[in-house]
């Protein structure tokens, strides 16, 4: 489709070009081949009479054009998907259609398999795509590839709407069979050899090691992880220590031998919030997402140990 002698189907490419600034990954994104992506970059370079990206070292950089025609691509492509794409009736028995979700593990061991298996037997044509929260968890949300973010309060944008979804706080976990099972003490917390989780390819550390980090309290650090996930066979078997959320603790404290512990310093509480782009308002199928996603959360209970 054309308008005013630009072919739409471009903006999605440009979209991904300002935002990869790199043919290969934007191509990646949009499961193109690169000559394809290549040749959308020739014809949007026609189009607008600028290189839109060039050369700087080993790294593509954008033109002030490209700069300037980041926001209102972005816009224009969020009000399609938002207005004019999605259905304006939505009807979870009958309906067919994927709602991508970011989220940590955390997130999705404790509320979303839950409401994902709720989905399976109210909205049998629904199905869910989760990509793990990293930097960019935002970015998917202002761009329309991402439905919903599910994260702590302080990681949210405060353009969009939100709501809160359960609260949590640290615990420390070990292996059954350790000496620290007995109980954790400042002294013993500090000598022990512990395992930490970290998210996405920069590394981006876990909401309680920021905290450490903060506080001057420094750890041996035996294992690095990608996941909270891994954190309680890490531990397993070992003297090792590792910190994380109570609720996720005690998810795999149901069917692993580890014990869950107070941390011996007194550790931030978090809140877990939802939020979908301010476009998507009025999308009943997100408005359905949204109900599931509370009632799930409403059946959690909590109380700390």
């Amino acid at each position: 489709m054309r308008f005013e002698r630009l072919d739409l189907n471009l903006l999605v490419a440009l979209d991904a070009l300002i935002e990869d600034r790199s043919v290969s990954l934007a191509a990646r994104r949009l499961f193109l081949s690169q000559p394809a992506l290549s040749g959308a970059l020739n014809r949007l370079r026609e189009y607008f009479r600028d290189d839109l990206l060039v050369q700087s070292g080993r790294q593509m950089v954008l033109t002030p054009k490209a700069e300037e025609l980041r926001g209102p691509v972005r816009e224009a492509l969020m009000l399609i998907r938002a207005r004019i794409t999605t259905p304006l009736v939505f009807d979870p028995a009958t309906a067919q259609r994927q709602f991508t979700i970011v989220a940590s593990d955390f997130a999705y061991n404790v509320l979303l398999a839950p409401a994902f298996e709720e989905a399976a037997r109210i909205a049998p044509g629904i199905t869910f795509e989760m990509l793990w929260t990293d930097r960019l968890a935002m970015e998917r949300l202002e761009r329309g590839e991402a439905d919903v973010v599910i994260t702590i309060a302080s990681y949210l944008s405060p353009e969009h709407p939100r709501i809160p979804m359960f609260e949590d706080e640290p615990a420390v976990i070990c292996w059954s069979g350790s000496k620290h099972a007995a109980g954790l003490t400042e002294e013993s917390f500090l000598a022990a050899g512990h395992a930490i989780a970290f998210f996405g390819d920069d590394r981006h550390p876990a909401y309680t090691e920021s905290h450490f980090a903060q506080q001057g309290i420094a750890r041996k650090i035996e294992i690095r992880l990608p996941t909270f996930f891994a954190l309680p066979q890490a531990v397993v078997g070992t003297e090792r220590l590792a910190t994380m959320w109570r609720r996720h603790a005690e998810f795999f404290a149901t069917f692993l031998p580890i014990t869950v512990h107070r941390p011996p310093w007194q550790l931030p509480r978090i809140v877990e919030e939802a939020q979908w782009h301010s476009l998507r308002a009025n999308d009943e199928g997100i408005k359905w997402l949204i109900r599931l996603l509370t009632t799930q959360a409403e059946k959690i209970s909590f109380s700390p140990a």
